[in-house]
């Protein structure tokens, strides 16, 4: 689909709005929009056209939410990284240690050549950090993440920063299977709560219980 076809598609109030459509038609790309309309639920084969303040409000959402998952998915690396520098940083003879695709994952080899296991954490990619939190004695994974821990949950979070991270349109992408309270979902709101129950108390609902996550989500209109 071209981008002057792309816009047939779409009803403008004004040049002003079709101005900005163009731009973003270039900067976030023809097939994305597509995405958004065929999320809409638009059909190209009728003679409607879709408002470009919907698909304009929908873009915003998404990036909004984006951005702050982005934010705890940080926060939630951080805090792996502390919880196993803290325990292990003065007791590095483990035979836990991983050893991941790529220099700087070579989690094992790097503690051997002598360096600092949180430096060696700190450069480790997520998916390898994931890997190694795997690794971990049973006690370690309870102790960071309490019941909510299993390998389903870890795998869906690492799929999350991946598409966060890669500024994939959450609203329609197809995220992997999480269970929050006993109960398997897939779904974007699913995958967010998953992250939410993996992060520490303080960063879930704040410290007045009226913050963390779940009142950033809420000021975008996301209720968890």
């Amino acid at each position: 689909m071209t981008k002057d076809e792309l816009l047939s598609f779409i009803e403008f109030k004004n040049e002003k709005e079709k101005e900005e459509a163009e731009f973003y038609l270039s900067v976030k790309g023809i097939e994305l929009h597509r995405r958004v309309l065929d999320f809409l639920g638009f059909s190209f084969s009728s003679d409607e056209k879709v408002p470009w303040h919907k698909v304009s409000k929908l873009l915003r959402t998404d990036k909004a939410t984006r951005d702050v998952i982005y934010i705890y998915l940080a926060t939630l690396e951080e805090y792996i990284r502390a919880f196993i520098s803290n325990k292990y940083g003065n007791d590095l003879q483990q035979n836990f240690w991983v050893n991941g695709w790529g220099e700087r994952n070579r989690i094992k080899e790097n503690i051997e050549r002598g360096q600092e296991l949180f430096e060696v954490l700190e450069n480790t990619e997520f998916g390898c950090l994931i890997k190694q939190v795997e690794n971990l004695p049973i006690e370690d994974k309870a102790q960071l993440f309490g019941i909510s821990y299993c390998k389903k949950n870890l795998d869906a979070v690492k799929e999350l920063r991946n598409a966060v991270s890669h500024h994939k349109f959450l609203a329609s992408y197809q995220l992997k299977a999480c269970i929050i309270d006993g109960v398997e979902g897939y779904s974007l709101i699913d995958n967010i709560k998953n992250l939410r129950q993996l992060l520490p108390e303080r960063y879930r609902f704040g410290n007045n219980g009226q913050g963390g996550i779940t009142a950033e989500l809420k000021k975008i209109g996301i209720n968890l």
